[in-house]
């Protein structure tokens, strides 16, 4: 299990991971594929911030093993997150296309879909995490 953090240190590090994730779409847009990397890994952190506030024991990896259910598992099956699922798994899986498929991240895929997506994954999470 990961290192115990604080709700607000995950969100802090979901929001630095966004505007990085801007950054690039704004001033670098030959490393959109970090973008997508960058959108993901806010999302992850949303998703820790709220394991966290639940008492949900947070996992080091996003796929269960037979050390028990990784992230996505969590996302896919808890009543409250799995609302959000369709959302976290394009992330994630757009941004292991980026990573090692070597897919080409648009401006307008960035605009149109992934940021869009964390949008409604911090929309969803920030309520829950912040009272």
């Amino acid at each position: 299990m990961s290192t115990a953090h604080t709700i607000s240190e995950y969100i802090e590090q979901a929001e630095h991971n966004t505007t990085f994730a801007q950054y690039i779409r704004d001033k670098r847009s030959e490393c959109m594929d970090w973008s997508a990397t960058c959108l993901f890994y806010a999302a992850v952190h949303f998703v820790n911030a709220y394991l966290r506030k639940s008492g949900i024991p947070i996992p080091r990896r996003h796929r269960g093993d037979s050390g028990g259910p990784g992230r996505t598992n969590i996302v896919q099956s808890d009543p409250e997150l799995s609302a959000i699922y369709p959302e976290y798994r394009h992330l994630d899986d757009e941004s292991r296309d980026a990573r090692y498929e070597l897919k080409k991240i648009s401006d307008s895929d960035y605009d149109k879909f992934l940021h869009p997506k964390l949008e409604k994954i911090s929309n969803f999470i920030l309520p829950k995490v912040t009272n």
